[in-house]
Order: structure tokens, then C-alpha cells, then sequence
């Protein structure tokens, strides 16, 4: 009798075993399913990364073709007082008006200096070059004066006691400047009566309504960070950070909470002071800084990418991950002893160049002023992309031509603009 009990109990006890492992096992059934669909899923992604990684390494054909716009930069341009968007440019008064800095003080590191260069700097942005241009060359010593020093910006923010430019973050997310639709004057919801230096600003700078942000929003960014100029910042980053990639990387990082400062302004006004191969004197911040890092990718550059077949992803750093890979892959020094084998901004300052229209147009030793006569002396793969090109018989063959683009928008340029 116990025997039979015992199995009895033995074989329920087994029945019920059994049974509860078919419920672990049904229970177990949604999670394997979805290791299964991780793994597929990780898969998908791998070989996704891949492709794109591929898409993202630059071919023989599209470094060759961009070697060929590095020689027609060379040949044309560098070096040369009309090579726009360097740090020479800003020396100038005859092109940029009452923002011109002394070279010496530039050469130093003045504080006073590198201040108006970034202002300066902040300008080209969404409109034609050409036209910024304009716009310095036309604005009152007073008002640059004012609206590139510091000191100044940083006192006017207290004499005007605003709750909403006490702080960066509170001018960029709280403060509503605009320009009056009517009047073109500056104004704000907030403080409609009251008056304010940035409202006289954003008239002066002749930008968006809110551009009257930008110059207070350098100074308090500076102060913010706990320096009293941008050589301070300069010097607090070499000695807090050890890797000079690292370095690069931070200081764009820092410029980059300004107001309209994106990565395309903060690498243009950085490589205005690290790059030596494109600048006439000894660049002040070159020491402890990968200036390689720089690279300045606007519109003109997409539209090369564009027509060499770029099908990597629209952001900013993948492409300029994209270039700095061509630029390796092109011995500069080979192409004029005075460079440096390997320098990724000077690259891209040759396609910005030659796909700019406008730009070349307003230029007076432009290759476009000879006529047919230097397209046909140009290589047949890059003149079928200059925006320039002329053919013999048509209207502009012997003057500038007013046509447009050799190589229209594509699809892929569209993107990638917007995304920046």
C-alpha cells in the first residue's frame, strides 16, 4: 500500500514536473523569439554599418577628381590676395571694412583681435559671400567697435538689467529678438519699450532678426566658461586636455554654444588660427591643436561631393570624415613644396572655390575671364563640373558668363544641405 501510495505520489509529482517545465518552456517562448529578433536585427545593422562604411571610403575615381580641383586651386588661387575665406581675408579693409585686424596683433594672440575675427566669422553664414562682404565693408567703425569687444558687450548686458540675457543659455532659449516687419528696427515681445543694445545690433549686423544675439552671446559664452578672452580659452584647453585631437575636438565644442555658431563657423575661425598652410605668417594656436581637425563644408563643397558620387550619411562629421580620407590619399607637398603632405582644410578650400560661382565671378583673375580658350586647357573630368564652364560659340565665350550650373543640384546635394 505505501509502495503504491509512494508511486502514486511519485508519478503525480512527475506529472506535475513535466508540466511545469511546458510552462517554463512556453514562457521562455517570447523571449527567445525576441533574442532571436535581436540577433537578426544586430545582424542587420552590421552589415548595414558596412555598406555604409564602404559608401563613406573614397574611390580612386573621386580622389583623382579632386586632385584636380587642388591643382586648379593651386594654379589660380593660393596664396594670392583674392583667395577668399582665409585668415588674410580678414586683414584686409578693402574687403572686409572696418573688421579688418592688425596682423601683428593677430599674429600674438590678442585678445581684442581674435574677438573681432569671430565675429567677423559668424557672418557667412546662409547668404552669398559676396554679399557678407558687402555688409562689413558698409557697417560704422562705432558700431564694429561695439559689437567686437567683449568688455564692452559684457557691460552693456548689465547696464541693461534683462532677466533674459543674464545668462548664455537664457538669451539663446528665453530672449525673442526679431527686426520689426514694418520699420526694420529691432524689436522683442518682452521688453517692447525698453531700450537695448540688442536691438540696435541686430540692425546693424543687416542679418536675421535675431542675429543681434551673436556678439553678446560670444562674450557671455567666454565668461561662462570661466576666461577672460579666447586666448585664455585657448590656453585652458591645452593645459587641461592632453591629446591635440582631443583639443581640436573641445575647442569647436566650446565655440560651437555660441548663437548661431555652428561647426562650419567654429572650424573656419579655428583653422583662421592653426592652419600654416594657409596663412602668411605663423598661425598663433598651431601648437598642441590637430588643425587637420578643420574642415569648413558648406554648400559649394556639398555640391562637389555631389558630383564626385558621395553617398555617404549627410552629417557634418561624416563628411568631414569623407574628406579628411581623400585628403590623405593626396600628397600636397608632391604638388607645391611649400605645403604639408596631408592637409584636409586646404583641400577643401579648393573645392569650396571651384564650385563657387559667385564667389569667382566678383574675382578678377578668375580662369572664367579668358573664355573657351582656359576650359578647353582644363582637364575635360573637372571643367564638366565648374559652374563656369563656357563652349565655343556660346554667349559668354569671350566674358563672363551668366549661366548656370554645369552640374545641377542633384538629389543627394539637397539632402545633405539640409541636413546641416
Amino acid at each position: 500500500m505505501r509502495r503504491g501510495t509512494c508511486a502514486a505520489q511519485g508519478g503525480a509529482k512527475g506529472v506535475t514536473l513535466k508540466f511545469s517545465l511546458r510552462l517554463v518552456a512556453r514562457r521562455d517562448l517570447p523571449s527567445k523569439k525576441l533574442d532571436l529578433e535581436k540577433r537578426a536585427t544586430g545582424k542587420v545593422r552590421s552589415v548595414a554599418a558596412k555598406i555604409q562604411s564602404r559608401r563613406e571610403r573614397p574611390t580612386r575615381r573621386q580622389v583623382d577628381l579632386t586632385r584636380a580641383a587642388v591643382d586648379w586651386y593651386l594654379a589660380r588661387y593660393y596664396a594670392t590676395k583674392e583667395d577668399p575665406g582665409v585668415a588674410s581675408m580678414f586683414l584686409d579693409r578693402d574687403r572686409v571694412g572696418a573688421f579688418a585686424v592688425d596682423r601683428d596683433a593677430l599674429e600674438r594672440g590678442d585678445d581684442g583681435a581674435l574677438f573681432r575675427l569671430l565675429i567677423a566669422t559668424t557672418m557667412f553664414q546662409r547668404r552669398q559671400d559676396v554679399q557678407i562682404l558687402r555688409i562689413l565693408r558698409g557697417m560704422r567703425p562705432a558700431d564694429v567697435a561695439e559689437v567686437t569687444d567683449a568688455r564692452t558687450l559684457l557691460r552693456l548686458v548689465e547696464q541693461g538689467g534683462c532677466a533674459r540675457m543674464r545668462t548664455n543659455a537664457e538669451l539663446i532659449a528665453d530672449c525673442d529678438l526679431a527686426k520689426d516687419p514694418r520699420t526694420r528696427l529691432g524689436c522683442c515681445a518682452f521688453a517692447p519699450t525698453r531700450p537695448c543694445h540688442l536691438k540696435r545690433h541686430t540692425v546693424a549686423l543687416k542679418r536675421y532678426g535675431h542675429f543681434g544675439k551673436v556678439p553678446t552671446s560670444a562674450a557671455l559664452a567666454l565668461r561662462e566658461a570661466g576666461v577672460d578672452g579666447l586666448s585664455a580659452l585657448y590656453r585652458l584647453v591645452l593645459s587641461s586636455v592632453r591629446s591635440p585631437q582631443e583639443r581640436a575636438r573641445i575647442l569647436e565644442e566650446r565655440l560651437s554654444v555660441i548663437w548661431r555658431v555652428s561647426s562650419k563657423i567654429a572650424c573656419m575661425f579655428l583653422s583662421a588660427l592653426t592652419n600654416p598652410d594657409l596663412c602668411e605668417w605663423a598661425p598663433p594656436w598651431t601648437r598642441g591643436i590637430d588643425w587637420t581637425h578643420f574642415v569648413v563644408i558648406d554648400s559649394n563643397v556639398d555640391a562637389f561631393l555631389a558630383s564626385i558620387g558621395y553617398r555617404g550619411r549627410g552629417t557634418y562629421e561624416a563628411r568631414r570624415v569623407f574628406l579628411q580620407a581623400v585628403a590623405r590619399e593626396i600628397d600636397l607637398s608632391a604638388l607645391d613644396r611649400r605645403l604639408h603632405r596631408y592637409n584636409p582644410r586646404l583641400v577643401q578650400q579648393a573645392l569650396y572655390l571651384f564650385m563657387s560661382a559667385t564667389n569667382r565671378r566678383s574675382l578678377s583673375q578668375d580662369c572664367s575671364r579668358e573664355g573657351v580658350r582656359a576650359c578647353r586647357a582644363c582637364p575635360r573630368s573637372l571643367r564638366t563640373r565648374c559652374a563656369l564652364r563656357q563652349r565655343a560659340g556660346s554667349p559668354g565665350d569671350s566674358k563672363l558668363p551668366a549661366g548656370a550650373p554645369a552640374v545641377p543640384f542633384s538629389r543627394l546635394t539637397r539632402s545633405v544641405v539640409h541636413q546641416r
